[in-house]
């Protein structure tokens, strides 16, 4: 498997391992025209490996993968003691991630990235917690927020919040519909040993905590939205390709003027162009004007894709 050895050395000579402990190392749908590897995903996190398949693979292919990842010769400071596989070919599956070699634990680790530490987790989790395709975000967040206050809506274990919190802001709200991955950033904030008084964590409905807000006066420097493409609350359903409209009506109630809104999605069914034409529709309705800074963009180690869509929104 050539490609994986490519793939790595791409990396390691664009200096992509500098200054972070996680980083993608492999991604076949941007960079493989194999067959099988084009369905095929490799992070590191430290000493791990976190190996996501996309489609059911032949066992052949699955076994040669397992052997070619134990031979790779990661960086200085990085190994793979362990790795863990997560089937994704099924939709809506329920399986958790399982061991593919080595060892690994359902335990937190700390993982570093930007200055900033994220808790890391490889058994017993659909995810390992930290979105590497935001990294970018992530750095802007770190080198923009002093002094600001940003609400992190649809949070899951907080990543851009601790960004903001760790670049200096000076209250930062995050907000998500799983109690269990709140918990998870309230550990990630204990990491950083950020003050608990920076930071405010709500488990809740994004709409009903927005009107909340909006009624109550609250606006922030910074809104960050990344929603699933597809959610179920008590409220009803949220769905990106018909509620797009909704939410930005509902995000730019609390956008203060002169701040930002970073807004992407992850869908697609949704084209880049009637995204914009959703946030501009949203835009009229709520009485607020804004110009498109830049567009959100993906790290150099996911080559050759453009599935995350987003803007950097200023109120004006």
């Amino acid at each position: 498997m050539k490609e994986l050895e490519a793939a790595l050395q791409m990396r390691v000579a664009k200096r992509l391992f500098v200054d972070t402990e996680a980083l993608r190392i492999f991604y076949g749908p941007g960079e493989s025209r194999d067959a099988n590897l084009k369905h095929v995903a490799v992070d590191v996190f430290k000493d791990q490996l976190w190996v996501t398949l996309w489609q059911r693979l032949p066992e052949k292919f699955v076994n040669d993968l397992k052997t070619a990842l134990q031979s790779l010769k990661l960086p200085s400071g990085f190994a793979a003691t362990g790795a863990v596989l997560m089937d994704r070919s099924e939709v809506a599956s329920e399986k958790d991630s399982v061991q593919f070699f080595g060892t690994s634990t359902v335990e937190y680790f700390a993982c570093r990235e930007f200055g900033a530490q994220y808790a890391i987790r490889m058994l017993g989790t659909k995810h390992p917690g930290l979105f590497l395709d935001h990294a970018p975000l992530r750095r802007w967040l770190l080198d923009t927020q002093k002094g600001k206050t940003a609400l992190n809506l649809f949070s899951y274990t907080g990543s851009l919040s601790i960004a903001a919190a760790v670049g200096g802001a000076s209250k930062v709200t995050t907000l998500d519909l799983s109690k269990a991955t709140i918990e998870w950033a309230k550990e990630n904030w204990k990491l950083n040993s950020l003050a608990d008084e920076r930071g405010d964590f709500i488990y809740g409905d994004a709409f009903e905590w927005l009107n909340k807000m909006a009624k109550r006066g609250d606006r922030f420097d910074t809104v960050i939205s990344d929603p699933p493409s597809f959610s179920r609350s008590k409220n009803g359903i949220f769905s990106t390709q018909k509620d797009l409209v909704r939410l930005h009506v509902s995000l730019f109630s609390v956008v203060a003027p002169g701040g930002t809104l970073v807004t992407s999605i992850n869908s697609e069914n949704v084209s880049e162009e009637q995204y914009l034409r959703d946030i501009q529709e949203a835009a009229k309705k709520a009485g607020v004007k804004f110009k498109v800074d830049r567009k959100v963009s993906l790290p150099p180690s996911f080559p050759n894709s453009d599935y995350l869509k987003g803007f950097y929104l200023t109120r004006t």
